[in-house]
């Protein structure tokens, strides 16, 4: 059984990945994790192509993210990226990203996600990975638990889902949940700073729907919720700092 060990990703941030603040956008801080956990795959001879072609792909279930700062255009950064394991049907996966040639992290990243098959997305047993000889690790020192929102938060808008959302598995993008946040957020993201967020991604978005938003501030936190027409697609938590 190969022993996956890390990854190492290295990126020099471009105009188009940082937003009104100068700095890198948490979507293109989600694409470049799964960028590198891609790239890693594609060196244990696992490309999305070959894992497509054989009937699966990895489906994100939770994403959980703490920030310290974040990086300006033009600077290189270096990504970490390791397999933390399994937990029920569940695969882990952890990222460490920092300013190149420093060992301060600026964001963490903790990803849960499922095997599923390709077609029809109906989740898969974890021991199918098992047949590319590839260790997938023992029980995650950390597991992400379901967000415990309010039942009822207050109306926020909604957002239809266009082509340019989707990804290559045909829904939209997890990335693109992060802009949806960041563009709903009570309150504005100007003079706002995300110090943690969490998405639970509970049904896939598609083209044509639209997700009706509700969430709430209280406190430094803010609640997410997105729905659409076959029932609930995300919750988000965030926590927030004004500046």
């Amino acid at each position: 059984m190969q022993n996956p060990g890390v990854y190492d990703f290295t990126h020099k941030i471009a105009t188009y990945e940082v937003g009104e603040q100068s700095t890198l956008t948490l979507s293109s801080l989600l694409r470049l994790c799964q960028q590198a956990s891609e790239e890693h795959l594609a060196a244990l001879d696992l490309p999305y192509e070959r894992l497509k072609r054989d009937g699966f792909v990895f489906l994100f279930v939770r994403t959980h993210i703490t920030l310290i700062g974040l990086p300006g255009h033009g600077e290189t950064i270096s990504i970490t990226t390791k397999p933390c394991g399994v937990s029920g049907a569940q695969f882990y996966r952890s990222f460490d990203l920092r300013s190149a040639g420093t060992s301060e992290s600026f964001a963490q990243v903790l990803q849960a996600s499922v095997l599923a098959d390709s077609r029809t997305h109906k989740i898969q047993r974890p021991k199918l990975f098992l047949q590319y000889g590839v260790d997938p690790g023992g029980k995650p020192e950390t597991i992400l638990t379901r967000l415990a929102l309010p039942e009822e938060l207050p109306p926020l808008g909604e957002r239809p889902i266009r082509y340019s959302d989707l990804d290559y598995n045909g829904h939209l993008n997890n990335a693109v949940y992060a802009d949806i946040l960041c563009d709903f957020l009570p309150g504005g993201m100007f003079g706002t700073q995300i110090s943690e967020l969490q998405i639970d991604y509970h049904s896939e978005a598609l083209y044509g729907e639209t997700l009706k938003l509700y969430g709430e501030k209280r406190g430094s936190e803010i609640w997410f919720r997105g729905v659409h027409e076959r029932g609930l697609s995300f919750e988000a938590s965030l926590v927030v700092q004004r500046y």
